[in-house]
């Protein structure tokens, strides 16, 4: 293996799509998505963590730790590095030139990602921010609004982490808009592939779809096979948000995010939230909607999944956490 690559974007931005596609050159291994950097990295996170072993205190003795050596964080981050280039090369089993690792949550933490592996190849997959909020709702919330605290965090933060961690890593990266890519893949594949320093393959967009991006655990998308490359699903946002409150939800969230992240990405907010005002809307839902809306809120606030959720509820109760 010569270096890891990391495709960079929010849940529901295409990611499993341009990960089937890129697995497809004999070049590049993957697997499902890995998740392994995150619960390593975020060690040296004072928050972000709940653990029966107390995450407060093991921050304090793992910093205090890297203190010791002689190269503090760089020490660290070095032997993490061989750690999962070990990880990633055994993964490549056919003696591939690349591992693709491909974690939708990885947007967290893109400046610690670059420290461990400053050469490795970075690919940066924007998509509008409307189309990844109604994606959401249709694949984890059934289309509707009741658990949009589940993903809020994706949806506040995540733009803008997304728009940081490519102006860190710009001027060694590659970035492409779903919107783009979905409408000509051929052209923006043989960009990547030029990148990456391989051969362009036209079988790549021919045998995308055999490739298995799943986990035992079904971890990755769960949303089906697409069989092939398609823009059909560019407007489909527009029939998600099509009733007033739909509607309010959706301009007040593009709404609070800064312009200049979006510029970073190649969108313009001006034109997002026109074709929010643009929309056509019905009366469906009426008292659905604000009911659910509630319910998210109520969730989130007042942190009803730590309490009520199936499994949270069963490891929390059992246990005092420090």
């Amino acid at each position: 293996m010569k270096s890891p690559v990391f495709l960079f974007s929010l849940p529901r931005s295409g990611s499993t799509l341009l990960q089937k596609v890129l697995m497809s050159h004999h070049d590049i291994a993957s697997a499902a998505e890995p998740w392994i950097m995150l619960p390593h990295l975020y060690a040296c996170n004072e928050e972000g963590l709940l653990a029966e072993y107390s995450h407060k205190i093991s921050f304090t003795a793992v910093n205090e730790f890297i203190t010791g050596l002689e190269h503090q964080k760089e020490d660290y981050f070095n032997a993490l590095g061989v750690f999962f280039s070990t990880l990633y090369e055994n993964q490549c089993s056919q003696n591939e030139t690349f591992f693709l690792d491909k974690t939708p949550r990885y947007y967290n933490i893109i400046p610690d990602i670059a420290r461990v592996f400053p050469d490795a190849k970075f690919i940066f997959l924007f998509r509008n921010p409307i189309n990844v909020m109604s994606s959401m709702m249709h694949t984890w919330s059934d289309g509707n609004l009741k658990r949009l605290y589940a993903f809020e965090r994706d949806l506040k933060q995540g733009p803008r982490l997304m728009s940081e961690g490519y102006d860190l890593l710009r001027n060694k990266s590659y970035a492409v808009q779903y919107e783009d890519y979905v409408s000509n893949p051929e052209k923006y594949t043989k960009e990547i592939c030029e990148y990456l320093e391989i051969e362009y393959d036209q079988t790549m967009l021919e045998v995308f779809s055999q490739q298995n991006t799943k986990g035992s655990i079904n971890i990755g998308d769960s949303t089906g096979e697409q069989k092939f490359i398609s823009d059909k699903s560019l407007n489909k946002w527009r029939n998600t948000f099509n009733t007033g409150f739909r509607k309010k939800i959706a301009y007040k969230y593009v709404m609070g995010i800064k312009g200049s992240v979006l510029e970073v990405q190649g969108y313009n907010k001006k034109e997002i939230l026109k074709d929010i005002e643009e929309l056509k809307i019905t009366r469906k839902y009426f008292f659905k909607d604000r009911l659910d809306y509630v319910y998210s809120l109520l969730v989130r606030y007042l942190k009803l999944n730590l309490f009520f959720g199936k499994n949270q509820n069963i490891w929390a109760r059992n246990r005092f956490l420090s």
